[in-house]
């Protein structure tokens, strides 16, 4: 009865009488917080590299990770032994492109990542994907780029949006979520707010999955999570060039970590929890205008990151008597400031002047041990100069020199609980890039640009045991990688947008895992060491087609070849060759519409010795949308039509047939 129902939905959503005007794009999508964008002078945001709010809600995505993969070059992962999300960028991790809020850093100061499947879509009017080439001013670690969440910003005396939901398997209600956007622009000044929470009884596993020893199928063991999201926002504007905004944004969070299913004897099984998974971000953005042609931008904030996991005897997930149980806490605070300086020049030059401090402090114990310490400062100093050469071309140049120092690094002697001092390094890296932006035609842009970008290595990489299997290395050296590449975008007719990418990367002194480099404890331990060279190279294309006022197509295709130069046995792990994804909606008002979503990505390897992988998979949904008045919604989706299989790690099954109700009003 519940198939009939949907299918009854869907089928009155996309009725033939579909000639109706459909509103243009924009109509559904939040406004902009600008002083939130990091942007280039003299180059547009490319089609294949922003999602808007409209696009993100459409397709139904509720994490920043999901709604990442919609563009190509980008693809989702799933770090399967912690139970999080990680978005690749051209084969590039989170390490490497690193993540901003209104283009403050967020990601944890001692591995680098952050879940992304923390972060809520709800309060965000678009997410900025930087490919290859990224602006200088974003600061340190851009080796393959920068992803940028870029919140909302309200436009009329009152506005808001309630939305709620639930998700529905074979086996009862999985989870359920609600959401609140509010604002209120007064002239002079603003605010803008947002909540969101998600509460995940269990995931809902495919019918075809087959019982293991610690899972047998239905609702998958340990997967039961709650996501609080919130962010608050007041701005003063005092006339129109000037903008001052204190803003807040916090995560609550608790989550299980599903056990492994797979068949990989190295992947003991792990009964994992984590009881705290918390972050919260202080942060101040300020422009004010200097005269007719100068700005100074200036930015603060204070970052907080606290979490505690729980690892237990079994899957009972009550007791923690053997060796192999803790309980582990990581305490992470950090305060950052920058400053941009711009100016134009002269009458077709622009020159931007950058300077960012970043202090990274890392705390984190075993409850009954001695807490290690750990701390690390960054700086850099950039400039960015767009000179218009000519009425049709644009030549853009950067340079930062980033500095990271090391304060503190304290070691563990996990027998007698004695603390020591780490060998403390400083590391320096120089940055440049060149681009030259030139319009061949009308409606066209063609980018060719060269790239020298670097990521320092982190605390963990540095510094970390990795439960007695490794030794540290305090002098790893940043990664260095020379990026070239050609960005084509045009729109041949007025209803199509298309855009074409080919890159190569060239990477050196990758950080690599090196064996048996001594014997400690009676075992042959490894080292991380700048051994590595890779070449990453690839080709991408979108396009975006609206041949009538009630139907729009999109699609999305990517390929990426990695190699690693240095020793061509070691495969790199996560990301497939080859993406495609794409979508068709028929639209009957701007509320009333029908949509089929369609995603394929061939095999990748969960393993470098490439005797484990994650499978190709092809994934078919449903969505459709009922308007009831000007305000009110209906929203239904069928996720995995066909309940398929399939995972993205290896022995860490995806959800299977999932049915999505919601109900959202717009004030």
């Amino acid at each position: 009865m519940k198939k009939a129902v949907l299918t009854v939905f869907l089928l009155a959503a996309v009725r033939p009488a579909m000639a109706a005007q459909a509103q243009g794009d924009k109509d559904n999508d939040a406004r902009v917080f600008t002083a939130g964008e990091i942007t280039v002078v003299g180059k547009k945001a490319d089609v294949g590299n922003t999602l808007t709010s409209r696009e993100i809600g459409t397709l139904g995505k509720t994490d920043i990770a999901r709604a990442a993969d919609l563009l190509p070059g980008v693809n989702f992962a799933n770090v399967g032994a912690r139970n999080e999300g990680m978005i690749y960028v051209r084969g590039f991790d989170m390490r490497q492109v690193p993540l901003y809020l209104d283009g403050v850093p967020q990601y944890v100061p001692y591995d680098g990542y952050v879940d992304p499947n923390r972060f809520s879509t709800a309060g965000l009017s678009e997410i900025t994907v930087s490919k290859g080439y990224s602006s200088v001013l974003f600061g340190p670690n851009t080796l393959g780029g920068a992803i940028n969440l870029v919140t909302r910003k309200p436009g009329r005396v009152f506005e808001g949006s309630l939305g709620a939901g639930f998700s529905d398997g074979s086996n009862g209600v999985g989870s359920s979520f609600e959401t609140l956007n509010f604002g209120s622009n007064q002239g002079t000044w603003y605010v803008q707010g947002s909540l969101s929470h998600l509460d995940r009884d269990f995931s809902q596993m495919s019918g075809q999955f087959r019982p293991t020893t610690y899972e047998n199928g239905g609702k998958r063991d340990n997967s039961k999570s709650r996501d609080l999201n919130g962010g608050l926002k007041i701005g003063y504007t005092p006339n129109g060039t000037d903008e001052y905004t204190i803003a807040f944004n916090g995560i609550s969070a608790a989550k299980g970590v599903p056990v492994y299913t797979g068949t990989n004897p190295s992947n003991t099984a792990r009964f994992w929890k984590y009881a705290d998974w918390d972050k919260s971000s202080i942060y101040y953005i300020g422009k004010t205008a200097m005269g007719s042609r100068s700005w100074l931008k200036t930015k603060a904030y204070y970052d907080g990151y606290y979490n505690v996991l729980d690892s237990y005897d079994d899957a009972t997930y009550t007791t923690q008597k053997k060796k192999s149980s803790f309980t582990s806490v990581y305490d992470d605070k950090t305060f950052g400031a920058s400053v941009e300086l711009g100016s134009e020049i002269a009458q077709h030059d622009t020159l931007k002047f950058a300077l960012h401090e970043k202090h990274d402090m890392h705390r984190q114990y075993n409850v009954g041990q001695t807490p290690q310490n750990f701390e690390d400062n960054t700086f850099s100093i950039a400039a960015e100069n767009t000179l218009a050469a000519t009425g049709e071309v644009n030549v853009i140049l950067g340079v930062r020199q980033d500095f990271r120092s090391t304060i503190r690094a304290q070691d563990l002697n996990s027998t007698t609980n004695a603390i020591s001092s780490f060998p403390l390094d400083n590391n320096s890296a120089a940055n440049y890039q060149l681009a030259v932006v030139g319009h061949p035609g009308e409606n066209q842009e063609l980018t060719g640009y060269v790239a020298r970008t670097t990521r320092f290595p982190t605390l963990k990489d540095r510094y970390s045991y990795r439960f007695g299997s490794a030794l540290p290395n305090a002098q790893l050296a940043p990664e260095k990688s020379w990026n070239f590449g050609i960005d084509y975008s045009f729109r041949p007719a007025d209803k199509l947008k298309i855009m074409t990418s080919v890159y190569l990367d060239k990477l050196t002194d990758v950080i690599q895992q090196v064996n048996n480099v001594a014997y400690v404890n009676s075992i042959w331990v490894y080292q991380f060491q700048n051994t590595g060279k890779a070449t990453y190279k690839g080709f991408e294309s979108s396009a975006e087609w609206t041949p009538e006022s009630w139907l729009k197509a999109t699609g999305g295709y990517s390929f990426i070849d990695r190699k690693n130069d240095s020793n061509q046995g070691i495969l790199f792990t996560d990301v497939p060759k080859h993406k495609l994804n794409g979508s068709l909606q028929f639209l009957h008002s701007r509320k009333t519409w029908g949509l089929v979503e369609a995603e394929y990505n061939s095999k990748r390897y969960s393993t470098s010795d490439g005797l484990y992988t994650a499978g190709g998979y092809g994934l078919i949904n449903l969505r459709g949308s009922v308007g009831l008045g000007h305000s009110l919604s209906v929203k239904a989706s069928v996720e995995n039509l066909f309940d398929r299989n399939y995972q993205v790690a290896e022995g860490y099954p995806e959800p299977g047939r999932t049915y999505v109700v919601s109900m959202g009003y717009d004030f």
